[in-house]
């Protein structure tokens, strides 16, 4: 239960991102404000969930203080709890680990009888497997666990859901309709995903509203949509738009028409309280199951967030979204999904790297460096990236990005995008000074802290660079030409560049497309909607976000 809760992480002594305190994850949130100039940045859940402390105090006699800071405490806490949830449903405290099903259920905290039976699946799992991790140990138990057989019951509009087995999801259809007689429709659109055009991206995003308010939002006339929707403090998830259908939620149409959707409840200024381990294993239980059943790379450049979406054009780069922004925890979600990103592969040569930050050294008080929201900080704790320099040390400017920063340096707002790399992108790298880092990022060369290579690791793959000696457009989508979209009577659609691809810079390599554009209508999911190009794109890692250019115009190298 300990590993199943925080991997056996005590935070020393602190609360973990999700409010939880030593290796059994006990709650308490009270006193625990969040800073935030944002309005909504101030609410965080009230969930029973949120307050075990207290009850595991009542239980033992010891302190909240002893429970929280001392590990043999908060795993005696944490026992009790379950003892007095197994009595409370008359059963003996049996040496029978399948006798302890129910409670372990109880121990979640949840109200919905699917996350609950989630939640102990995973606790039984972790059983069966064993577990070799933080310096626990603990050999294969003969239990009874959840098969991984993958459910997809897609049939029609019926309650029938699509999803892994076990995993608490309900079918909540999304509004589709026409809203006025001059063709105006919405939230989303038919297609026949991936006959007519292939899911190449996972999307993640956080709703910036309650779980409700969301599903409430996708079932009015908003123009906005995701797949699916997950809840904070239970996991469950909402299916709203069938996956082969074309959700409206990245603001990108090219990777709307090429992703599956997925909003976690919670606001990204303080996601640390919203994004609880319930929702990290049902999301990323979701994420694998779809990732297996439309052959997605379980890799950054295609398990993405909403931030990593680029811009169809330079204009529109501002303007596009950051969630789910500082706090989420892309190496534990990666981990969930049986995918370890910091592995090396050894190549000591190796010109591209991963970022892997340490979250001791990714981001240091010492250094001044912080996290602020209008000025207002924010906790270090749980951020998820590295800020990029133009020099190396803490007293050089941020990098700046042309079509987002206002002067010529970064700022270390939650929304600015522009000098932040994050966990699991990969980038070509250039130098080595000290215990700085320097990459390719975004047109520009960039420094991070990077001490004893603490926050990256080798890997390897393939460089996209320029061809010749001349600058090469950088694209936010594959889009055929104009002349392919003309001919098919597409108006105001064209391939605009948003960056140029300079001379001697490379970006890591994410895979080749061939440019299409879904020329989508009401009611219509006929393959005649899809319109195909002739150019070859490929996806590369620009900057924060990905980015295509044409493989015409660019050398694909082995590292």
């Amino acid at each position: 239960m300990a590993y199943n809760e925080s991997a056996f992480e005590s935070h020393n002594g602190k609360p973990s991102v999700a409010g939880g305190y030593g290796v059994m994850h006990l709650t308490d949130t009270a006193g625990l404000t969040p800073s935030g100039a944002d309005s909504k940045a101030v609410k965080v859940p009230n969930a029973a969930s949120l307050h075990t402390v207290q009850k595991a105090v009542k239980l033992t006699g010891l302190s909240a203080s002893q429970i929280k800071t001392n590990s043999a405490d908060n795993i005696n806490g944490g026992a009790a709890l379950l003892a007095a949830y197994q009595k409370s449903l008359g059963k003996s405290l049996t040496s029978s680990i399948g006798g302890w099903d129910a409670a372990v259920k109880k121990y979640s905290q949840s109200d919905s009888q699917a996350a609950a039976d989630f939640f102990a699946a995973n606790v039984y799992k972790i059983l069966a497997k064993g577990v070799n991790h933080n310096g626990v140990k603990i050999s294969p138990q003969k239990v009874n666990t959840l098969k991984d057989e993958a459910i997809d019951t897609t049939g029609g509009e019926s309650g029938q859901t699509d999803g892994p087995a076990g995993l608490p999801i309900e079918w909540i259809p999304a509004l589709y309709k026409t809203f006025d007689d001059q063709g105006d429709y919405g939230n989303y659109d038919l297609a026949d995903r991936p006959n007519d055009e292939k899911i190449n991206y996972i999307v993640i995003h956080n709703t910036e509203t309650s779980f409700q308010e969301a599903l409430t939002l996708f079932s009015t006339p908003t123009y906005t949509t995701a797949n699916y929707v997950v809840s904070s403090t239970e996991g469950t998830v909402a299916e709203m738009v069938r996956p082969q259908n074309v959700a409206w939620h990245a603001g990108n149409w090219y990777i709307n028409s090429h992703s599956i959707g997925i909003e976690h409840e919670g606001y990204a200024a303080v996601g640390g309280y919203w994004y609880t381990e319930n929702m990290y294993k049902s999301s990323a239980a979701l994420v694998k199951y779809l990732a297996a059943k439309y052959d997605i790379p379980l890799d950054r450049q295609h398990i993405i967030g909403h931030d990593n979406v680029p811009g169809l054009t330079p204009a529109a780069q501002k303007t596009m979204h950051w969630d789910p922004g500082t706090y989420w925890n892309w190496n534990h979600y990666f981990e969930l999904m049986g995918v370890d990103l910091s592995k090396s592969d050894g190549n000591t040569d190796s010109h591209i790297i991963t970022i892997t930050l340490n979250d001791k050294t990714n981001l240091t008080a010492d250094s001044g460096q912080k996290v602020t929201d209008n000025g207002v900080n924010l906790p270090l704790a749980g951020s998820n990236f590295v800020y990029l320099y133009k020099q190396p040390g803490f007293s050089t400017n941020l990098i700046a990005d042309k079509d987002f920063s206002s002067g010529q340096s970064g700022t270390t707002e939650k929304d600015d995008w522009s000098d932040k790399a994050v966990y699991g992108q990969q980038f070509s790298k250039i130098g080595e000074q000290g215990d700085w880092t320097e990459i390719n990022y975004g047109g520009q060369d960039a420094w991070f802290y990077n001490p004893s290579g603490a926050n990256s690791t080798n890997a390897t793959g393939k460089l996209v660079t320029a061809k010749g000696s001349t600058a090469v457009p950088v694209y936010g989508s594959a889009y055929p030409s104009n002349r392919i979209l003309k001919k098919n009577q597409v108006t105001g659609i064209k391939p605009t560049p948003i960056y140029q691809l300079q001379p001697g810079q490379k970006y890591v390599y994410g895979g080749t497309v061939t440019s299409d554009y879904f020329n989508s209508h009401f009611n219509s999911n006929l393959p005649k909607n899809v319109i195909h190009g002739t150019d070859d794109y490929y996806q590369i890692q620009f900057n924060h976000r990905i980015a295509f250019v044409k493989a015409s115009d660019t050398t694909l190298l082995n590292d």
